[in-house]
């Protein structure tokens, strides 16, 4: 399975063992993994580049969590991060690890393809 993490595509282990101390998240909500990710966020703003392990274990937890996810997005709104979900389909998801992988940059092409059209439709959603 991959997950889009900001502009990192994750491949996800079969099995993901939780990190010690960090076993009551195994009963949080979907909310509360995504809060989590915002306060990993906090800690560690590089996460998918500098805690790769962390990022993860992350996507594997969200994953389980919200099944069907696509990606998820970490941004800094004021003095904290928020999170937001989207749907990315697997084809896409595998053509940006595959370019990932190949040493490409995938940034412009995951904020095109994912990022970009998740803003519009929840700015969309907001005017309703």
């Amino acid at each position: 399975m991959l997950v889009l993490l900001n502009t990192v595509v994750v491949k996800l282990p079969d099995v993901a063992r939780l990190p010690p101390g960090l076993e009551p998240l195994n009963g949080a909500t979907p909310a509360g993994v995504l809060k989590a990710g915002a306060e990993l966020y906090a800690k560690h703003p590089r996460l998918e580049y500098d805690r790769p392990d962390i990022a993860e274990w992350y996507c594997s937890l969200l994953a389980a969590k919200v099944p069907g996810v696509g990606g998820v997005l970490f941004e800094k709104v004021g003095d904290r991060y928020v999170g937001r979900l989207a749907e990315a389909p697997f084809p896409l998801l595998a053509r940006l690890y595959k370019m990932q992988r190949d040493g490409f940059s995938i940034e412009d092409e995951a904020n095109r393809t994912v990022w970009y059209p998740a803003k519009r439709v929840l700015a969309a959603a907001a005017v309703r």
